[in-house]
């Protein structure tokens, strides 16, 4: 087995009812050869894939036969994806989906907002396959390939498998599977209708959608009780000093909030708040206290997290905010950081992987020098508090960091 190609990525077209009469039995089958063609080629061991009907579960299918190991990610909970993305397909696929599911080494929800359908959620989702992918795929020395079916007829609508790709930066580890090129070669389809391969449009993508995927950063100072009265005001002309470094050194979050010693800030990338919140755990832990009156050095621990969010101007304040499921959650993740240092969901993680092998991949095309700024480190599935069960997290580190 080659380990540059052991990890593959499936971006399928969804089918419901109407595309999946267009294909045929014949297409199908061919389908399904074709699916299995390219993981044979490519030797591949360790499969990331959503769980729509069509060639998602096909793709998972085909990988569990060879003795594979499949991730999949759902963009929503799991009987709201079933309910959306696979019954309209029939009860066939249905039974197939509870089968995958059963059969698969993890099973991730990338979200737990019950806004099924809503296209952020689906990009998201994608986001997540392809950061996790990647990170896998590193561990193990290799690359991650994407495996795309899709319809070149089909909008490219945010989350689907058109969409995917244009989120893919590397061609040369991207494999196609044209649908409509696979009908008219087996007779399948109705003069070229394909029913509804659109990868997830429905009425809330209609229109923008109301969520933003955003950056979330949580922290507080982890001493904080430990300073008297009397050094508060010593401590802010520290913190004052440390902020005069984090401006150089780092882009602003684009919503930063702050209440006693807790921090909350936002950004639209993930490689923005990595920069922001290393640069404050790293100034913070460089600066010395001493000049400052005070006796000992203040802490932070900080969390941070991606996802959905719902963006607005606070009622009572009039300033911008961010708010849902996900900003909830980086908040629980911060009580369980440790101090001085930065721990990150997988779901953060996933896209910071991401933009920072697309900004790679970008340097090599222009014969620029880029090096990867941060690796991480795996802490473990931490068990979060307020009943918001648990989470893989990770330390974020420079990349030049003592191993």
């Amino acid at each position: 087995m080659t380990s540059e190609a052991a990890i593959m990525l499936c971006a399928g077209q969804r089918l419901d009812a109407a595309s999946a009469g267009t294909m045929g039995p014949e297409a199908m089958a061919a389908l399904r050869e074709e699916i299995r063609d390219e993981l044979a080629r490519h030797e591949v061991a360790i499969g990331y894939a959503s769980a729509s009907a069509g060639a998602d579960i096909i793709f998972g299918e085909e990988l569990l036969a060879r003795g594979g190991e499949l991730h999949i990610f759902l963009p929503c909970p799991r009987d709201d994806f079933a309910e959306q993305y696979v019954a309209p397909a029939g009860e066939e696929w249905m039974a197939r989906f509870r089968s995958l599911v059963a059969s698969a080494t993890e099973v991730e929800i990338s979200c737990e907002e019950r806004l099924i359908g809503d296209d952020t959620l689906l990009r998201f989702n994608n986001q997540v396959l392809q950061g996790m992918a990647r990170i896998h795929a590193e561990r193990l020395g290799g690359h991650a390939r994407l495996l795309a079916v899709w319809s070149p007829e089909a909008p490219a609508d945010p989350g689907s498998p058109a969409d995917f790709m244009d989120q893919w930066p590397e061609l040369e580890h991207l494999s196609l599977i044209d649908l409509d090129d696979l009908r008219q070669r087996t007779g399948g389809g109705d003069n070229g209708t394909t029913g509804d391969l659109s990868g997830g449009v429905n009425a809330l993508a209609i229109g923008l959608s109301p969520l933003v995927v955003r950056a979330i950063l949580f922290a507080d100072m982890a001493t904080y009780t430990s300073f008297s009265d009397e050094q508060v005001p010593l401590l802010w002309d520290f913190l004052a000093e440390v902020q005069q470094v984090v401006e150089q050194r780092a882009k602003p979050p684009i919503l930063i909030n702050t209440w006693g010693d807790a921090v909350h800030a936002a950004a639209e990338t993930a490689l923005d708040l990595a920069d922001y919140a290393l640069a404050l755990v790293e100034t913070i832990a460089a600066t010395d206290p001493e000049p400052f009156g005070l006796a000992s050095r203040p802490r932070f621990r900080v969390a941070l997290h991606a996802g959905p969010v719902y963006v607005g101007l606070h009622p009572l304040t009039g300033r911008s905010m961010v708010y849902g499921h996900h900003v909830n959650r980086a908040a629980r993740i911060e009580t369980v950081a440790a101090p001085g240092e930065a721990y990150a969901s997988q779901h953060f993680v996933a896209l910071l992987w991401a933009e920072m092998d697309s900004l790679q991949h970008e340097a090599r095309l222009t014969g620029a020098a880029y090096r990867r700024p941060y690796r991480v480190e795996y802490v473990g599935r931490v068990k979060l508090p307020k009943h918001f069960g648990s989470e893989a997290l990770y330390r974020i580190l420079p990349a030049d960091a003592e191993r």
